[in-house]
């Protein structure tokens, strides 16, 4: 049995508030849990057998895990008859076809663990060309969608007539 080092560092804590080296207040701030806490773990500890320091659900498989025939039946029609289809669609075509229920999230989780990509292609940013910003905080840059300079004229026409007076 391996044991990762929380688990070995709550052995260590659990066993020297058994032999009365830490408080159970102590023992439940070191391992950051409550004093109640401490004092089960304080009840289930045996000195002869580390398997009182792992959850209750220590190596078992999740009630709702996806078998390993669906996992291979996935990936399989994946490759075969539904070669090219993305995730989605995919996973439609499983529910309506084929009669297997798994969700989206759950396709793409399966594809990618045996190496099946999604065709789909990542497209390039779309170009974006930046205004020039403006000299001072505040000014505005009047735009005109037109093809016509009728913007410049006026302004010159406008500077013209401010020198003439």
């Amino acid at each position: 049995m391996t044991l990762s080092q929380k688990e070995l560092q709550r052995i260590k804590v659990v066993e020297s508030a058994v032999e009365g080296r830490l408080s159970v207040a102590e023992a439940a701030e070191l391992l950051q849990v409550s004093d109640r806490q401490v004092k089960r773990l304080k009840r289930d500890y045996d000195a002869t057998d580390a398997g009182w320091v792992h959850h209750g659900n220590y190596e078992r498989t999740p009630a709702n895990a996806i078998s390993g025939d669906i996992r291979s039946r996935v990936a399989q029609l994946a490759m075969g008859k539904y070669a090219g289809f993305n995730d989605s669609h995919l996973q439609e075509k499983l529910t309506q076809i084929e009669s297997l229920t798994v969700s989206r999230a759950s396709v793409r989780r399966i594809l990618r663990s045996a190496g099946i990509r999604s065709p789909q292609k990542r497209r390039p940013p779309k170009y974006r060309s930046r205004r020039e910003r403006r000299p001072q905080e505040g000014m505005l840059l009047q735009v005109d969608g037109s093809r016509h300079d009728w913007l410049d004229r006026t302004r010159n026409a406008l500077d013209s007539v401010r020198r003439d007076r």
